[in-house]
């Protein structure tokens, strides 16, 4: 085998482990995995999707994001089960990303942000084991 051929297969290893390495490092929750404990890495992102319907006023939103171990990533993203349909429901996407080791609580609620006083009309809660 040449330089040149040597040199390109080992790129291409490069990128596949790296590309392996990260989608290994990025998980999705949705409502099945409410209350349960969740293993991540520093570094990694979490996608958490959920049912919602922004037409009613209703979003998911953090509640007491611990800001030393996550980020919250863009704003959420909205996927509407049926486009057509003018003010239909669908799946609400909010990304973070895991900043240090360490073990807690993320928490999401649904709720009218303007609403004060008012409980959440839904809660999300996982354990997350960072690592």
């Amino acid at each position: 085998m040449d330089h040149k051929t040597l040199s390109l297969v080992s790129l291409t290893m490069v990128i596949f482990l790296a590309t392996a390495c990260n989608s290994s490092n990025h998980i999705t929750l949705t409502a099945a995995d409410k209350g349960s404990q969740v293993d991540v890495k520093v570094g990694g992102l979490i996608d958490i999707s959920l049912e919602s319907n922004p037409s009613t006023g209703y979003t998911w939103e953090a509640q007491d994001l611990d800001t030393t171990m996550f980020e919250q990533l863009d704003d959420p993203v909205f996927r509407s089960s049926n486009p057509n349909l003018i003010g239909s429901g669908g799946i609400l996407t909010l990304t973070f990303k895991v900043l240090k080791a360490g073990t807690t609580s993320l928490t999401l609620v649904y709720h009218r942000p303007w609403e004060t006083n008012v409980d959440p009309n839904d809660s999300f809660t996982v354990t997350l084991t960072v690592k």
